[in-house]
């Protein structure tokens, strides 16, 4: 028996805020396929209104969010999910590569930033992964829990 066999995935919700259809779809298979692991459950919004939306009324894990939505340009998207939604975990998947914008939305409240087409399914999963262990952490460290 294979270690995939033994293992039931695990289940991690998904808002994928993104309004390119063809992107959204390409980053949707890259995350799922070869994915023994986890079982992601992915909703997508086209616009950050959208998203905010759906995240007052239903729990997930983590929000994948592009930066140049038709309702919100670059800081502006990660700047508002993350004053209105603290203990969740954001991953940047942009277009945008200049290092200053990876460094401010970091600051800004994202745990993660992916650069669209510089980054594969596995690079996807992990940072995901990642940014919901360091969100945790984070949450865990403000509340006074010990480690």
């Amino acid at each position: 028996m294979q270690l995939a066999e033994m293992v039931k995935p695990q289940d991690i919700v998904v808002l994928l805020v993104e309004d390119s259809s063809g992107d959204a779809a390409a980053i949707t298979k890259a995350m799922v396929y070869g994915s023994p692991f986890y079982n992601f459950k992915i909703t997508r919004k086209a616009t950050l209104e959208a998203g905010i939306e759906f995240l007052q009324g239903t729990k997930v894990d983590v929000v994948l969010l592009d930066l140049d939505l038709p309702d919100a340009k670059e800081l502006i998207a990660v700047e508002h999910m993350h004053n209105l939604f603290p203990d969740l975990p954001i991953v940047i998947i942009s277009g945008y590569s200049d290092i200053n914008m990876v460094h401010d939305a970091l600051h800004s409240g994202a745990q993660e930033f992916l650069i669209k087409g510089e980054c594969s399914g596995v690079t996807i999963r992990q940072s995901i992964y990642q940014a919901i262990a360091r969100k945790q952490i984070e949450v865990s460290y403000q509340r006074g829990d010990k480690l």
